[in-house]
């Protein structure tokens, strides 16, 4: 009898867990929006406390450093506005503008190549209805940038939770260790100063990526005389995002682009990103992402998906991060669970 009323408290027990973790669960998903604004946070603090604590071994006072990096971040930000926007602008007005005559010298560049007219009508059809939803996927371009534009609060935000998660970094500490079990703390802190690392890292070395790549393209493009070479150069770094083919989705509007002025043009398009794509993988990369989060661009490419599904653009920039945390914790634990394996091993030898 006692075994069996054990047995049934032990399952109400269980039950009672299962049900408060679904719970918690729920109540995170209601509010996933205050979590995603908390995460970024998260992020953006692992990113810039190195800077702090480097200022801070300078005689800077926390407070001041921080203040120092949000203005010169916001400095250059306001000149890449100033200095760059314009000229994206008239650039993305220009190629809309002259989309419909690229398209046709594209559909006749193609024709006139292959020679064989069931051949350009199999362009033509793909790219006939590739220019069918032009209109779709612009008017959501737009749709999303006014959804970023109707995000000042989210960003304000996040850049105040920024401030005091950098001042009061001793009471996230502290917090941490409050809800966490005693014998368990050591752990935890352990596993959120090499979570903020990593991610940090990932963070400063995908923007400095981004950067280099953008840089390299619009200079390239620029020499060769491609037209719309800002707005062709600030798509390749922004599709660095996704490891291996978002180099190749960033070159293949380049490419297209040139083949309206001159089919050797594009190859020599082709020639210029082969190159690029060399120096990053071989010099860029290494330098620059050797501390990054190493996950496997298959897992990477499919957590951005899953993270966009679930929560569209906020959702596709914060996935990579949340991942690498889940990466950290299950590394720790087939770690874990090979020292156990290894430990029983013995003691059956």
């Amino acid at each position: 009898m006692k075994e069996g009323n054990q047995t049934i408290n032990l399952s109400i027990v269980s039950i009672l867990k299962i049900i408060a973790v679904i719970l918690l669960l729920l109540f995170v998903y209601m509010i996933r929006d205050v979590m995603a604004i908390l995460f970024v946070a998260v992020i953006f603090g692992a990113a810039i406390d190195p800077w702090v604590d480097w200022l801070q071994t300078r005689k800077i006072p926390r407070i001041l450093s921080i203040l120092t990096i949000y203005v010169l971040s916001f400095g250059i930000l306001a000149l890449v506005v100033v200095l760059l926007v314009p000229a994206i602008t008239t650039e993305f007005v220009g190629l809309t503008k002259d989309f419909p005559s690229y398209y046709q010298r594209i559909i006749g560049g193609f024709e006139e190549f292959q020679g064989e007219a069931s051949t350009g009508q199999g362009v033509r059809h793909i790219i006939e209805s590739w220019v069918a939803n032009i209109g779709q996927t612009t008017r959501g371009i737009f749709s999303t940038i006014s959804d970023i534009f109707g995000g000042f609060i989210a960003l304000f935000a996040v850049l105040v939770i920024t401030f005091y998660l950098i001042v009061e970094k001793d009471n996230m500490r502290a917090f941490l260790q409050a809800v966490t079990p005693l014998k368990y703390q050591p752990y935890v802190m352990q596993l959120y100063v090499r979570m903020q690392k990593k991610i940090g890292s990932w963070l400063r070395g995908q923007v400095i990526l981004m950067i280099i790549i953008g840089i390299l393209s619009y200079i390239g493009l620029l020499i060769l005389g491609v037209k719309y070479a800002l707005l062709l150069a600030l798509f390749a770094g922004l599709m660095e995002i996704i490891p291996y083919i978002g180099p190749i989705f960033g070159a293949v509007p380049a490419v297209f682009i040139a083949f309206t002025q001159s089919p050797i043009k594009s190859l020599l398009v082709i020639v210029l990103y082969l190159i690029i794509q060399q120096l990053e993988n071989n010099l860029i990369v290494p330098k620059i992402m050797k501390r990054a989060v190493g996950l496997n661009p298959i897992v990477v490419i499919l957590v951005i998906l899953i993270g966009g599904k679930i929560a569209g653009i906020v959702g596709a920039l914060i996935a990579v991060p949340v991942a690498t945390a889940f990466s950290v914790m299950l590394k720790d634990f087939l770690d874990l669970r090979k020292q156990g394996e290894s430990g029983n091993k013995n003691k059956i030898i």
